[in-house]
């Protein structure tokens, strides 16, 4: 992990454009930025964390880790959702494995300090009541879709969803369990993806092939 103040860094007005909205206090005299590689850790298992993230750039997963050992994966995070904000209100009190999937830049704001300030700032709780609301609505829909759409229909979304650059590498074994399908299954559908030619499989990958039938195919499904 790699900690970038925000004054020093070039990029900031870029990738701080979206989330200003988030607090009315002053980003650069609460927050710093923390760059992640791929495969790193951005929260553990298990663990007390005092930092809230906001995911700015990359992607990551948030994993379950049942008594067994086994991990389940729970939720892929995208740029603009946050990581850890359940802690802030004490809901959770161990949190569950975040990875980070791609590189990922995180904006980092430490709860030992400013926590306070945080549940005392009306624009941050607005925001935050806004976010939970949100995301507990796209869970539902996910749910709700998962009923009520075929597995090719939805395996199309989660491909999109989860491609980078054109390229989808996820375990199978992962997502059979995340799509709540049988391995079996799984692998049938994607041998239709292929020989519909909207992807080709280059080991240990797949490349899209055909992205806008794809997106047909996806709809509106929430991934």
């Amino acid at each position: 992990m790699k900690k970038i103040v925000l004054s020093q860094d070039d990029k900031q007005p870029r990738v701080l454009q979206s989330v200003r909205q988030i607090t009315s206090l002053p980003l650069e005299k609460i927050a710093h930025l923390e760059q992640f590689e791929k495969g790193e850790t951005i929260i553990a298992f298990n663990s007390q964390t005092e930092i809230l993230y906001v995911l700015l750039e990359g992607t990551a997963k948030i994993y379950f880790i049942h008594e067994d050992g086994k991990r389940s994966i729970i939720h892929f995070v995208k740029p603009g959702e946050m990581i850890g904000e359940l802690g802030l209100f004490g809901t959770e009190d161990y949190t569950k494995d975040v990875i980070a999937q791609t590189s990922c830049i995180c904006l980092a704001i430490s709860l030992s300090t400013h926590k306070e300030a945080l549940l005392n700032d009306v624009t941050f709780l607005q925001e935050m009541n806004k976010y939970l609301v949100e995301k507990l609505l796209n869970r539902t829909e996910r749910f709700s879709e998962g009923l009520n759409y075929p597995l090719v229909n939805r395996l199309a979304a989660f491909i999109l969803y989860t491609e980078h650059e054109g390229i989808y590498h996820e375990k199978h074994t992962e997502v059979a369990e995340y799509l709540n399908v049988s391995y079996r299954h799984l692998l049938y559908t994607f041998e239709q993806l292929q020989e519909a030619g909207y992807i080709k499989k280059e080991k240990p990958t797949y490349r899209i092939i055909d992205r806008q039938a794809l997106e047909s195919l996806a709809k509106d499904i929430h991934s």
